[in-house]
Formats: C-alpha cells, structure tokens, sequence
C-alpha cells in the first residue's frame, strides 16, 4: 500500500443473531403455558387444552433450541432445526394421544354391512348360530346376510313367507300354496313342492296340500321330490303350532294359521305337529308319517304347543334333540305344562297359581308371566325339569346373589342381570346357578342392550378419564350367552337405533346411515 493513499474500509460486521435472553424468556413461557394447559385439560377433560398443551410444548423447545444455538449457525439453518423440533415434539404430543382415543368406526368391525333398519322390520337366524340371517323389510323384500357372502337380496313379494331351515342351510319360500326350498351356498336348484311345510327334517319336507275339500299329508326327499314318501289323509279343519320364544296369552283359544309360527320367528321347525279336530295335537315321524308317542294335547283344551330346543345341560355328553312343549289352561287360568321327546312325557308340572297369565316356551321351558289371582302384582314363575312344582326364575338359588340394578333379558336358559357391583351376570333360569360374569365400566354406567337366540348385546356408558376421550363414548359387546364369550366389542360415539342380537354370537347393529354385521 503507498503511503498517502486511504486505508481500507472494514468489513461489515454480521448481522446480530436474536437476543438469546430473550428467546430463553420465550421459551419458560412457552414451556409454562403447556405445563398449566396439559394441567387443566386434565383436570377439567378438556380436549381443546390438552391438544394446546402439545403444541405449546412444542413451541417451547424450539424457541429454546433457538436461543441455545444464538449465532452459530446461519440463520436458514437455525429457522429449519427450530421448526423440525418444534413439528416433531408438537407431533409426538398429540397425534399418538389423538390416535389412541379415537373411537372405533362400526363398518371397520363389520363382516358385513347393508341399509339401515326401520321400525317394522325382521331380522331372524337358525337355532343353532349356522347359515346367514334373514332379514325381512317392512316393503316384504328381503335379504341374506352372511360373513361369506355379503348380502344377497332375495326375490319375493310382501305376502310371501320366508323362512330359514333349523341348521341354516336352505331357505324356504311360501307362494300360493306353493314350496320352494333353495340351498344356500350354490348347491342344487331350487325344489318346488306343493303345498304349505310343517316341518324340514333333514332332507324330508313334510307338506299339507289340500284340493276339492280333501287335504292330505305328504313326505318329500328334496333329492328326489317326484315321488312323495308317503301320503296320508288329514282332517280339512286345522291350526298351527306356537311361535317357540314369544309371549302369547295363555287362555287364548283363537286359531293360529299354519304359517304364523314359521313367519313369527322366521324358522321352519324340524319337528312336524299336526293338529286333528278329533284327537289333539300329535307328533308324527318325518320318515313315514305315523304318529309318535301319545297326543300330546287334547283337541278341546285351551293349550300352546311348539318344538324346542332341550334345555342345555353342561353334564351331558352330546346336546339332546327337540322337545315338544305344551301348556294348557284351566277354567281359573291355572297353567299345567307338559314336556315331550319323540312322543314321550319327560316331565310335567303340578298346577300353578290360578291367574292371568301370558306364557313362552323356549328351551325346554315355559315362563309365565302376569299376576296372580286375588292380588294385582305382576310376577314370573317358571315350570321346567327341576320339580313339578311352578317358581320364581331362579328358585332359591338367586337369592344369594348381589342385588340387581337392571335386567337385560330372560329366556329358557339364562336370565342375564347387571348388579350394584358393576356386573354384567347370567345365572341359570330354573336353578339359579351361576354362568358366567362381565365388567361393566362402573355400578352406576348407563346399559342398554337385550338377550335373545342365546346372545346378549350390551351397550355401556364409559367415563371419560382423559381429556381426549370423545363425550359420549360406549362400548358395544356382543355376547355368547351360552359361555360368556365376547365375540365383538368396540369403542363407539355413533347414535345406535337397533340392537338385533342373533345366534351364533352375532349381532345386527344399526345407525341411521347403516346396519352392520357383527360377531360370530
């Protein structure tokens, strides 16, 4: 550099870096404010706070990151790893949190979803939880359900009557006089018989046909329908067995069509009943058509007669077959119940207490229900295997047990009870033993639910215990009533209009936008 010339100019120093103090007083601010948020969305289970917490948290660290880094490194950089921590704690924060807690969608749970259900409309399934579910609409168009096959609509008009066979595997359809029976899962065309079925048993459809005044009794093999097995004459003047699990009045001596149980309970029984003017009811042989076993009620008796199930008995080695039940009333409204196997009593009950009385035979069993004479509370007693004598659900062997808060349902089996200890309970309906128990959320939850074809849905509040569990939430449980076995439960905020339980420990659950098929 010669001497005189000027000096030169220093460089320009670099921009000052954010005042580190005062992102560090950013920071505890931050840090505080989420601190206090996260403290009061969990005392007050406020989601909005709790969410505000993981977000201000975030903030926080990156504002202290920002004011540990200072100047060190240039200033895109420092903005990019502030906003990545911040993102990332704010993130790890809330989204795991949100996740955990959000409620379960029914059509994720569904194996298979179809419309809604409306007031009106049926919805039956086989005994024994086999073949799909049948589902009646209120314009008489139908549909099977089933796991494997979704939803098939099925062709019939609304004064049809559909039924499904009692193991599941064949649908039955009544059209003027006319039987067809179609096998489901792609079998063999559908057969088409004349005449109004009493019964399917195994591949024997036993029909009623009648022409110019004389009406006759046949036995069908499905595999081979040209041929009847056997033909017998019937009396021209007839009626119908009893819906098996309906409450009907004891001392009513109206007629039931042939087809009002069928269509009641959408099952076509295995066990043929046939009515005669002159003798009373009898149970004939599917194979040949002779009767079995004695009448099984006189024909001028006021009586309610159907095929049930047997009561199930947890010592036998193999389920025993139908039983026929009767149940007659006298002048007084005296109830004498009577139970069949292949035409042979097993049991019968003394007398009960005269009165006004509706009765339902399920399972081997026949629960009255009404009040009796000479007082105005209505009761239940209950006639079955145990003793001849009627009684209470339960005999003596409920009385032990914790004080019920609600009942869910009651049918030949089981009686299922919630209890002050916040349980759900199923004791046997004629000894009173106990079979199986399940948590409720809490002794004072709100339950809604029903039992019927040997399954329980149950619907239970569940206390918010975190500030991001949804308002309203419920657990949904579908239950084998036989064992206690859950086969369905889920977490729900969804406003719930029906609650179909169906055997097999399945259920059909709806919502204003949908129904959907759950368990089994």
């Amino acid at each position: 550099m010669s001497e005189g010339s000027p000096a030169p100019a220093p460089a320009p120093a670099p921009a000052p870096g954010p005042d580190a103090a005062t992102a560090l007083g950013l920071a505890v601010v931050l840090l505080a404010l989420a601190g206090i948020s996260a403290l009061l969305g969990g005392h007050f289970r406020l989601g909005a706070l709790r969410l505000a917490a993981g977000l201000l948290a975030g903030a926080g660290l990156g504002t202290l990151l920002l004011a540990l880094l200072g100047g060190r490194l240039r200033r895109r950089v420092r903005i990019l790893l502030v906003a990545g921590l911040a993102l990332v704690v704010a993130a790890a924060l809330t989204v795991p949190a949100v996740l955990a807690t959000r409620p379960d969608r029914l059509e994720r749970a569904a194996s298979a979803t179809l419309a809604p259900l409306s007031e009106g409309e049926a919805v039956h399934s086989a005994p024994d939880g086999q073949g799909p579910v049948l589902v009646r609409r209120a314009d008489g168009t139908a549909q099977l359900v089933s796991a494997e096959a979704g939803v098939e609509e099925v062709e019939a008009a609304p004064e049809d009557v559909l039924a499904l066979s009692a193991d599941g595997t064949r649908l039955v359809q009544v059209t003027d006089e006319l039987t067809r029976v179609s096998e489901r899962g792609g079998g063999s065309a559908p057969v088409e018989v004349p005449g109004t079925p009493l019964a399917l048993a195994g591949d024997v459809l036993v029909v009623r046909a009648c022409e110019a005044g004389t009406c006759r009794l046949s036995g069908v093999d499905l595999g081979a329908p040209d041929q009847p097995l056997w033909t017998v004459s019937d009396a021209e003047q007839t009626r119908g067995p009893d819906p098996v699990g309906t409450e009907l009045p004891a001392g009513d001596g109206a007629a039931t069509g042939l087809l009002d149980a069928v269509a009641a309970t959408g099952v076509l029984p295995e066990v043929p009943l046939r009515f005669d003017p002159d003798q009373g009811w009898l149970q004939i042989d599917p194979a040949t058509g002779f009767a079995v076993g004695r009448v099984l009620a006189p024909a001028d008796a006021e009586c309610r007669i159907a095929a049930t199930p047997a009561p199930s008995d947890p010592q036998a080695l193999q389920q025993r077959g139908p039983q026929v039940l009767t149940v007659c009333a006298g002048e007084d409204g005296e109830l004498s119940a009577t139970a069949h196997e292949d035409g042979q009593v097993l049991w019968e009950s003394a007398p009960s207490p005269a009165g006004d009385w509706t009765v339902r035979l399920d399972a081997g069993r026949v629960l009255a229900t009404g009040t009796e004479e000479g007082t105005t509370t209505e009761g239940e007693i209950l006639a079955s295997e145990r003793q001849s004598a009627w009684e209470a659900p339960g005999g003596q062997g409920v009385d032990q047990a914790e004080a019920f808060t609600a009942r869910l349902g009651i049918d030949g089996t089981r009686m299922v009870v919630t209890n002050a200890s916040g349980q759900m309970v199923a004791y046997d309906t004629a000894t009173g033993a106990h079979l199986w128990t399940l948590p409720l959320d809490s002794p004072d939850a709100e339950v809604r639910g029903g039992l019927g074809a040997s399954t329980v849905v149950v619907l239970d509040e569940i206390r918010r215990e975190h500030p991001l569990d949804p308002r309203g939430l419920r657990r949904l449980r579908v239950v084998d009533a036989d064992d206690g076995t859950v086969t369905a439960e889920l977490f729900t905020a969804e406003e719930l209009t029906e609650l179909r339980p169906l055997s097999g420990g399945r259920a059909l659950i709806s919502t204003e936008q949908q129904a959907v098929l759950l368990g089994g």
